[in-house]
């Protein structure tokens, strides 16, 4: 099947997936709504299903009701609940409750306290931490979108709403199959290497005199092999994270785990990978298993700034590509997964993220930036496919690595005009000076996720610049072998309307069977990646230098946003020999 017919099934199947997820969870929101705020961690941003829980605790009896500005004066007691609507709230005596405040914001004064949960949407909460109060603290900084029936409110779908496409499946169990008294049970992305990865445990969050403190031990039960109870299907992960603090915290982790992990995971989104895994039997990565341990501290400043350091000891395996069940295609061959590299090794790693978005799910102003930092090295590597063959191989040799490799992702969104956009994106990954990257940590370009006017991994006429294979490989499934990476994107959106199918009511008025917001999108791209070295073709370059934008691979295309899913065509523009490209995206492309 082309890749024009496996994108169109993926948009149909997405669009289907996300109805009867948000339909589901409005009709199931009442039921299970305060056992799912109380063990959700703290958020910024209002998701689809956080909207409907919110309006329904807040539809709940409450000793206060209140529209507008409200004050809980010092030495006052408030039995129950407390629910207001548009705010502001200032909390100087006690409440033995809840408070749910709907578009306002919060202050809790010196002797103020809240003993069960406080839920803020469109506002802030000032002076919110584990000393003021004793249950969850949950703060959106994307408003509530209401209608009111006398003095009831019913949520709307939030503008740009966080609809669940980053592994749909996972968000769907977590909503509709996790049991109450802590017990944790998602679905990870689905695979050629695991199948579906079902993930249970206890886990716990536990407020405690110093902070909220969140344990968790999993256990990993893959589908592959129908289940097969053996090595390959199973795998753990133990973590605990003490935060201190509220919106602006500190957290200090320690985990240990036994996992499967993709590479290049920063194209695509899960959800993404997922359906074109079950249902057409196209995986757009490769993996390989990490066992060890990770110790972090990170600082965070709402959902705006926040910075992490940590060290990791792993075990890096390579994992070979089984067979799991797919809807369509069940009798192709999958692509092999690459044999990557197999050994042990010590990481340090610094994360940084900058998010002024003004919404997480539809933004039109403000930067992300994703950057991380990464040193490593190990004295034996066991490096390329030898990494399969070392018990039989008598020429196996390990080999000393040492890496350093920076990821930088700077993405800026413009509202140019009330219903335009233009939107940048630049991508950078390089390792530092001529010392190749372990193959997990390498470089592709190619595909929906960055040119999508190339199809993902395809073979090359020439040097191939996008996964910088310089000919036959002795690795099968065309991996990733670049060290140094470049990709630019812009797009253009403009917001309108589509109103199809008018008819008249016996009133007279025009109604239309289809009316709905949508976006039109243009779009342009360029990229390439490269081996670093001392200079040989156009694949290999010193560390000092960049190839010339004549080398860069670029295409153009359009398509049209529906909110949920996008439609797009893409055209490789220095290679005219290659077919119009049909995709479909889950929400935005970045």
């Amino acid at each position: 099947m082309n890749r024009a017919r496996q994108c169109v099934h993926i948009g149909a199947l997405a669009v289907l997936a996300c109805a009867s997820l948000a339909a589901s969870a409005g009709a199931q929101a009442a039921q299970r709504a305060q056992d799912s705020l109380a063990q959700d961690t703290t958020s910024d941003t209002l998701s689809y299903d956080d909207a409907s829980e919110i309006a329904y605790l807040f539809n709940a009896v409450a000793a206060i009701r209140n529209t507008g500005p409200t004050s809980i004066a010092a030495g006052d007691s408030v039995p129950g609940n407390i629910a207001v609507l548009w705010g502001p709230l200032t909390i100087a005596g006690k409440v033995h409750g809840s408070v749910i405040v709907v578009n306002g914001p919060v202050t809790i004064e010196p002797g103020g306290h809240v003993d069960k949960d406080l839920i803020v949407t469109g506002g802030t909460a000032t002076g919110a931490d584990s000393s003021t109060v004793g249950g969850a603290v949950q703060v959106h900084t994307d408003a509530l979108r209401f209608r009111q029936s006398g003095e009831l409110i019913i949520a709307e779908s939030p503008e740009g709403a966080e609809i669940p496409d980053a592994s749909w499946f996972k968000h769907w169990l977590r909503r509709h199959v996790r049991q109450r008294h802590g017990f944790t049970l998602v679905g990870g992305p689905y695979n050629r290497v695991e199948g579906l990865p079902v993930i249970g445990g206890p886990a716990i969050r536990q407020n405690i005199g110093i902070g909220t403190l969140r344990l968790s031990v999993l256990g990993i039960y893959r589908s592959a092999d129908n289940f097969a109870w053996k090595g390959e299907n199973l795998g753990w992960h133990a973590s605990s994270e003490l935060t201190v603090g509220g919106t602006r915290n500190v957290r200090f982790g320690i985990e240990g785990y036994d996992l499967v992990r993709p590479t290049e995971s920063w194209q695509l989104r899960d959800g993404e990978v997922s359906l074109a895994s079950f249902f057409l039997h196209r995986d757009y990565r490769d993996y390989y298993n990490t066992k060890g341990g990770h110790a972090w501290v990170s600082a965070h400043a709402g959902r705006t700034l926040s910075l992490e350091l940590g060290v990791r000891n792993e075990r890096w395996e390579p994992r070979e590509a089984r067979d799991p069940f797919t809807l369509l295609r069940n009798s192709a061959t999958w692509r092999p997964n690459p044999v990557l590299d197999d050994g042990r090794l010590w990481i340090g790693e610094a994360l940084f993220r900058f998010d002024t978005r003004n919404n997480v799910g539809d933004p039109w102003t403000g930067w992300l930036i994703d950057a991380s930092l990464e040193g490593g090295g190990t004295d034996r590597m066991v490096q390329g496919p030898a990494g399969a063959l070392v018990r039989n191989n008598p020429l196996y040799t390990a080999v000393r690595v040492r890496y350093t490799r920076v990821l930088a992702d700077f993405t800026r969104y413009n509202r140019v005009s009330p219903q335009s956009q233009l939107n940048f994106r630049l991508v950078v990954g390089a390792g530092f000076g001529d010392q190749s990257l372990p193959l997990e940590r390498r470089f592709a370009l190619g595909g929906a996720g960055t040119l999508p006017g190339y199809d993902f991994r395809a073979p090359f006429h020439g040097p191939d610049v996008l996964s910088c294979n310089a000919g036959p490989t002795e690795i099968s499934g065309q991996p990733a072998l670049c060290d140094r990476m470049l990709l630019g994107q812009i797009e253009y959106r403009h917001d309108s309307r589509i109103r199809l199918f008018a008819r008249r009511d016996p009133d007279g008025a025009q109604r239309f069977r289809v009316d709905r917001e949508v976006a039109f999108v243009a779009f342009a791209d360029g990229g390439r990646g490269w081996i670093s070295g001392p200079r040989a073709g156009d694949l290999r370059y010193p560390s000092d230098a960049i190839p010339s934008l004549s080398t860069f691979k670029y295409d153009a295309g359009a398509g049209v946003d529906l909110h949920y899913v996008g439609i797009y065509l893409a055209k490789s523009l220095t290679d005219w020999s290659n077919p119009v490209n049909l995709l479909v995206r889950l929400r935005h492309r970045f």
